[in-house]
C-alpha cells in the first residue's frame, strides 16, 4: 500500500524526521496531531527508540511536504544548534523559530556539499584569517576594506564580494518571523550568512556587514551576547560608514532630507546613519531623539523608502553554482533527487523563481 514508505521505514533515520519537522516550523505536538499519534510517540521516533510503520512514515511525509525517502539513512547530515550560530537575541525569538532557521541552513549545507562534488566553489578568503578572534572591531573593519581595495567611499557590492570570497549568502524562505533579520554560522569551514526577507535593502546591507563582523570577531558564537552584538554593530558601522570620512559629511543641523541623501549614497538606512552621527559625537542625544521621532512619524523606522525601487543586493552564488553544475551533469531535478526533497522546495531554498509563462484560459472564448 505504501511501497516507498515501506522502504523508508526500513531505512528510517530519526534525525531526518527531526529535520523535516523543524523545516516546517512545527513542534512535536504539531506533528503528532497531523499524523494522529501522541507527542510521546513522535519523540520516540526522533530519538530512535521506536521505528514508525510504513503508514506513519507516509503520513509524516504528506504532513511535512517531503517524499518518504527524505527520512532514510545514507546521506551526510549536518546538525546545528543555537550555540553554533550568531543570533542577535534569544529572548526575541522562540526556540521553534531558531530551529526552523537552522534546519534550513542544515539543508543548505547538503546542497553545497553536493555541488562541491561537481564544481569548485570559491575558496574562503575575506582578506584576513577566519577562525581566530580579531581585536578591535573598527580596526578589523578598516583592515578588511583595505584588503578589498575599498580605500574611500561606500562599500559597493557587499554580497557579491562575500560570495566571490567563498561565503555563501542566502535568503531563508518560509521563515515566519519578525524578529530575525539575519544570522550566520561557519559550516565546517564554509561560512553562511542567512538573511530573511525582513527590512529594506539598506537595512539588510547593514545586517550582512553585522554578520561578517561576527564571523571575523567571534569564532565561538555566544548567541544573544550584548558584547558580541555591540562589537558586530561597531564593525558594520565602520565597514559601511568609515569614521574618518563620514564624520565630515554628516549634515549639521541634522536635516532629514540631507541625512537621507547621504544614507542612500553609502547604502545604509537613515536610522543607521543618524546613530552613527551620535556615536561619532556629531549629534547629541537630544538631536538623535528628535531625528528618531521624525523618522517614526514618516514610518521610516521600519519601512524606509528606497530610491528608484532599488531591490537590494541579491545572492547569486548558489544560482550560478546550480547552472554550472547542470552544465556538468548535475541538473536541478537530479540534485533534488539526491537530496530527497521536492523540486519546488529546492528552487525556493536556493532562491530560484519559476520563470515558466503561466497558461491562462479564458472562459467562454470562441
Amino acid at each position: 500500500m505504501y511501497p516507498d514508505a515501506a522502504a523508508a521505514a526500513q531505512a528510517f533515520a530519526p534525525a531526518r524526521l527531526t529535520m523535516a519537522r523543524e523545516l516546517a516550523g512545527w513542534r512535536k505536538r504539531d506533528l503528532a496531531e497531523a499524523i494522529d499519534r501522541t507527542a510521546a510517540a513522535v519523540s520516540q521516533y526522533e530519538l530512535g527508540q521506536s521505528r514508525p510503520s510504513a503508514g506513519t512514515v507516509a503520513r509524516c511525509a504528506e504532513a511535512l511536504g517531503v517524499p518518504p525517502s527524505f527520512f532514510t539513512v545514507g546521506r551526510p547530515q549536518l546538525h546545528l544548534d543555537t550555540a553554533q550560530a550568531h543570533f542577535r537575541s534569544l529572548r526575541a525569538t522562540t526556540a521553534v523559530q531558531r530551529q526552523q532557521a537552522l534546519a534550513h541552513v542544515e539543508l543548505l549545507w547538503e546542497i553545497v556539499e553536493q555541488l562541491d562534488r561537481v564544481i569548485e566553489l570559491p575558496a574562503v578568503d575575506v582578506g584576513i584569517p577566519m577562525g581566530i578572534p580579531h581585536g578591535d572591531p573598527a580596526t578589523t573593519a578598516r583592515t578588511v576594506r583595505k584588503a578589498w581595495s575599498v580605500y574611500a567611499g561606500p562599500t559597493a557590492h557587499l554580497v557579491r564580494n562575500l560570495e566571490a570570497r567563498g561565503i555563501v549568502t542566502t535568503r531563508i524562505p518560509m521563515l515566519d518571523s519578525d524578529t530575525i533579520d539575519a544570522f550566520s554560522s561557519a559550516l565546517h569551514g564554509r561560512p553562511v550568512i542567512a538573511l530573511t526577507y525582513k527590512g529594506n535593502p539598506m537595512r539588510q546591507r547593514f545586517s550582512v556587514a553585522h554578520e561578517l563582523g561576527h564571523l571575523l570577531l567571534h569564532p565561538e558564537p555566544e548567541p544573544g551576547s550584548p558584547r558580541h552584538e555591540r562589537e558586530a554593530n561597531l564593525f558594520a558601522a565602520e565597514f559601511l560608514m568609515p569614521a574618518d570620512e563620514i564624520r565630515d559629511q554628516l549634515p549639521s543641523p541634522a536635516d532629514i532630507a540631507a541625512l537621507k541623501e547621504l544614507a542612500d549614497a553609502y547604502g545604509v538606512s537613515t536610522v543607521a546613519l543618524a546613530y552613527r552621527g551620535k556615536d561619532l559625537g556629531v549629534y547629541s542625544e537630544s538631536t538623535l531623539r528628535r531625528v528618531m521621532a521624525a523618522l517614526t512619524r514618516l514610518g521610516w523606522r521600519t519601512d524606509e523608502p528606497v530610491n528608484s525601487g532599488y531591490p537590494g543586493e541579491q545572492p547569486e552564488l548558489l544560482r550560478l553554482a546550480i547552472d554550472l553544475a547542470a552544465a556538468n551533469g548535475l541538473t536541478l531535478p537530479a540534485l533534488a533527487e539526491r537530496l530527497h526533497i521536492g523540486l519546488p522546495r529546492l528552487r525556493m531554498l536556493i532562491g530560484l523563481t519559476d520563470a515558466r509563462p503561466k497558461l491562462r484560459l479564458i472562459h467562454g472564448a470562441g
